[in-house]
């Protein structure tokens, strides 16, 4: 992982060998592909400039028209006398590109070419100033990069936890009939003052995964609430509760929940949620049949495989972020969903055009 905080001034020992490559996978594009008008022809259709604006002042639809003022040297401009005004517009207007003094060319190319394939801060930056050296044009800097893949990852951060209010896990079966979820906490990053940790579950069914950053707070008060709020739990109250077999269905339809044996996961407690927990005590065993923890475990290797194992960050290093206004929690969620973004698109097997159609519905304006 490379920090916002990290300054990239090393690259792998290999760059000839990758300039080579990048070469050959830029043989498609052109001076022509990087055109104004065609980026920006590409960027409406895929949603990820807005097509046009409409006067806030006199309601009418605003027109492109050129001014090298800005970086894109257009902007949307409307004049008139009732009222009297002239209303200007970025054309990047609420875009994810809004507040870069960068081409769209370059931010056409890391959003779609790099970030989506997992292509860190050194490589994207060998890759765009190979491929702006052969279309003659000017490059950019790691620092930009680093803020453009931090602004991508966030808006990835937003659409997953948007998207997990709507339903949780555990409304699909598994084995025998019963939904099932696993549920665990993994180390981040920590010294011997301090952890941070993230918590996370997985329903069997269909392996779907849900990984929220704790920070250091592992207490029942917080871990209980999230699993409430993101695991599904049968309405006992909508069966006739004097009917036998009515309970045995409300039994046999509650959420199997399997866990390690820490402290948090009491059985009193998931029973008062609606669930029935099994725990797997791992000083003795690590489980068999269907009581293991397998799928969550294996989830925590993916997820440090694809985020570095978060080997580039240090507690120090998160306290200057902080200290320099950033959301450490936030930030530690974006990568943690990124991680999330990157395993469904192995989940999927997502072709490159697919790969890139996934990112593009996280970004779309409208």
């Amino acid at each position: 992982m490379e920090s916002d905080s990290e300054i990239v001034n090393n690259f792998d020992s290999d760059e000839e060998e990758l300039q080579e490559e990048n070469e050959e996978n830029m043989l498609e594009y052109n001076q022509n592909e990087f055109q104004f008008e065609k980026i920006y022809k590409n960027l409406i259709d895929i949603h990820l400039l807005q097509k046009e604006f409409q006067c806030a002042k006199c309601g009418k639809i605003m027109v492109m028209v050129n001014d090298n003022s800005t970086i894109d040297k257009k902007i949307f401009r409307c004049r008139g006398n009732n009222p009297i005004h002239d209303s200007k517009i970025n054309i990047r207007k609420n875009s994810i590109f809004e507040g870069f003094q960068i081409p769209l060319y370059i931010l056409y190319y890391l959003t779609l070419e790099c970030f989506p394939f997992n292509v860190g801060v050194n490589k994207s930056l060998i890759e765009i100033d190979g491929l702006c050296k052969k279309i003659n044009k000017p490059s950019t800097t790691n620092k930009t990069i680093i803020k453009l893949y931090r602004l991508l990852r966030e808006k990835i951060r937003i659409k997953y936890h948007e998207e997990w209010k709507k339903k949780p896990l555990g409304m699909e079966p598994s084995t025998n009939g019963v939904p099932r979820v696993e549920i665990d906490e993994s180390e981040i990053i920590g010294n011997q003052n301090k952890i941070l940790w993230m918590f996370g579950m997985i329903d069997r069914a269909d392996k779907e995964a849900r990984v929220f950053c704790v920070m250091n707070n592992r207490t029942k008060e917080n871990l209980l609430p999230i699993i409430k709020e993101n695991i599904y739990t049968y309405d006992e109250n909508e069966e006739n509760e004097d009917s036998d077999e009515n309970n045995n269905l409300a039994i046999s339809l509650k959420t199997r929940i399997y866990s390690d044996c820490y402290s948090v996961y009491q059985t009193n407690d998931f029973k008062d949620m609606g669930y029935i927990l099994h725990r797997v005590n791992h000083s003795v065993w690590f489980g068999q049949g269907l009581f293991h923890t397998n799928s969550i475990e294996g989830l925590w290797s993916q997820i440090k495989r694809l985020s570095n194992n978060f080997s580039g960050l240090s507690i120090n290093q998160l306290e200057n972020m902080e200290n320099n206004g950033i959301n450490i929690k936030n930030y530690l969620d974006g990568w943690i969903c990124y991680a999330l973004f990157l395993r469904m698109i192995e989940k999927r097997k997502l072709s490159k055009l697919n790969t890139k159609n996934y990112l593009i519905d996280f970004l779309k304006i409208y």
